[in-house]
């Protein structure tokens, strides 16, 4: 029998699925989780396959929930042991639906994100007493989680990590001059202060604000106004954003204060490129930055602190590399895959009800 049912808020392209010797794609955690543990998941692909799940995509987007996939690991979840779910979209729903039942399946979710209809919904119907465990990646996370009232104990913190062996320092590739790159979607990003920071600095900055492909509400205009060293460039495939993290000289993310680890991915993929990353001081980015030995945290909202910041990494190449390798080397050591996967398996396997 699988023990574990996951439900993951995320999905796999076609060409993704055949690149099994990830040469385009990085590994993914819960097909990792998968090859390791005994469990099933469901994943965004599920929605393909039937005209509910294409109607209820649309949805979605309108319900910041993913009831689709809840109702589907509902209904599947009295074959499993312990339900799974990978981010409050589907956490959120399972919780309220799967508590009115005489036996409630044991359940888990990670928080990603946080919003404040997210807490209402939450604390109005007192959902933590319907989550045997809740996994964070940030300690501020944590701290919100329990203040709301989520158990302390049953509320653990496994910091989110990235495929080193996928993004990893590319020796063929040639950093160019004064090319600084930001990356992540605008609603967790306060791209107006970068560039009020970089306005008539000699750099050429390159913006990807996409967001990952699946993704189901995504904010991807800039919403500010752009000055001439900056450049919107397209969404681009993992392939394409490891060489472009390779070209550059350092990566800075304008990150807003958020109790959440909002440009954690970001600052991960750069890290394990060995590239230098200059972010404002975001409650949740703190427990992935290192300030002066992996990265640069200026205060949020700083834009002359950001500017002075990056200045100085223009001016002192040698430092950005210092910086580069402490991150890489962070990553190798803690920040990888392998080790997240790790800890997933432990926080899953205590909440294993005994046979």
């Amino acid at each position: 029998m699988t023990d574990i049912l996951t439900l993951a808020t995320a999905g796999l392209k076609s060409d993704q699925i055949q690149d099994t010797n990830h040469m385009y794609y990085p590994r993914v955690d819960y097909v990792e989780l998968q090859r390791r543990l005994k469990t099933h998941f469901l994943n965004y692909n599920v929605y393909n396959q039937t005209q509910a799940g294409n109607f209820l995509r649309y949805l979605e987007t309108q319900m910041h929930s993913d009831l689709y996939l809840t109702l589907l690991g509902l209904r599947q979840k009295s074959a499993y042991r312990l339900v799974f779910a990978m981010s409050e979209r589907a956490g959120i729903p399972f919780a309220l639906l799967n508590r009115p039942r005489p036996q409630r399946q044991k359940f888990v979710t990670m928080f990603q994100c946080w919003s404040a209809m997210q807490e209402r919904v939450i604390t109005t119907l007192g959902l933590f007493q319907a989550m045997d465990g809740i996994a964070v990646h940030c300690q501020s996370m944590k701290q919100h989680l329990v203040s709301l009232g989520a158990p302390p104990a049953h509320t653990h913190v496994l910091p989110y990590s990235i495929d080193h062996r996928f993004y990893s320092p590319l020796v063929k590739v040639t950093q160019e001059k004064n090319l600084v790159v930001s990356i992540g979607e605008t609603r967790s990003r306060d791209y107006a202060a970068l560039f009020q920071a970089v306005a008539d600095l000699p750099v050429n900055v390159q913006v990807a604000a996409a967001g990952m492909w699946y993704a189901r509400e995504k904010v991807t205009g800039l919403q500010a106004q752009t000055p001439d060293n900056v450049t919107s460039i397209r969404h681009m495939l993992p392939f394409q954003l490891r060489e472009w993290y390779a070209r550059a000289q350092f990566v800075v993310l304008p990150i807003r204060d958020l109790v959440y680890s909002a440009g954690a991915t970001g600052y991960l993929e750069a890290a394990s490129m060995g590239r230098a990353v200059i972010a404002f001081r975001s409650r949740g980015i703190v427990d992935f930055i290192i300030d002066g030995e992996t990265g640069i945290l200026v205060p949020p909202g700083d834009v002359q602190g950001m500017r002075e910041a990056i200045a100085y990494l223009l001016a002192n190449p040698q430092e950005a590399r210092r910086l580069g390798q402490n991150a890489r080397q962070r990553v190798e050591e803690e920040l990888n895959l392998d080790a997240y996967v790790q800890r997933l398996i432990c926080f899953l396997q205590a909440y294993l009800p005994l046979d």
